[in-house]
């Protein structure tokens, strides 16, 4: 079904403001039997009360900007878990894991390690999203994974040297010699 027009639903609008009826609830059932036509694609159109409701509200409170068709802010876009994550944790799993008679490790079965093993929870990482990120960005491919997991590494080539540099700078100012840990050796 083709989502409504701008037009539409400033045409629904006009006829809440000019149907018959006591009410603001009463206007918008009553316009709610009615059928609206879209100029441009021909198809016809009967909206629940409820709909127009809250277009009615919308229009109201916002203005005529909040009946615009939006897409989402963050659409496409990773919220809980980055790609860069995920091939890390790839990367340190797969080898762990052996295959089956056909000789492929099983999607589900790398998803249920993951999860074993605390690298993801499933609320940060649910299993469709673990599938389309797998299909999607090639993870179960080593070489492509690797590729992935050292690009999103660090942004420059010479970041982890100036941030272990200033990591050694900073203990040293810190700490007296006996308190360093032995793998400093400063």
């Amino acid at each position: 079904m083709p989502i409504p027009s701008l037009e539409v639903r400033l045409r629904v609008l006009a006829a809440v403001d000019a149907a018959q009826g006591a009410t603001v609830r009463e206007r918008i059932k009553q316009v709610s039997q009615q059928s609206f036509t879209c100029h441009q694609s021909n198809h016809v159109f009967k909206f629940t009360w409820r709909t127009i409701s809250t277009w009615v509200y919308r229009y109201k409170k916002y203005g005529i900007t909040t009946l615009e068709k939006k897409t989402r802010a963050d659409k496409n876009a990773q919220r809980k878990v980055q790609v860069a994550e995920l091939a890390e944790a790839l990367s340190e799993v797969l080898p762990s894991l052996s295959a089956n008679k056909v000789g492929v490790v099983p999607k589900s079965a790398i998803y249920r390690v993951l999860l074993a093993r605390n690298y993801f929870t499933r609320a940060q990482l649910a299993p469709t999203t673990f599938y389309r990120f797998v299909r999607e960005h090639e993870l179960l491919d080593l070489e492509s994974t690797n590729k992935l997991r050292m690009a999103f590494a660090m942004l420059h080539a010479n970041e982890l040297w100036q941030g272990e540099m200033y990591r050694i700078y900073e203990c040293r100012g810190r700490m007296d010699a006996q308190e360093r840990p032995p793998c400093m050796g400063l």
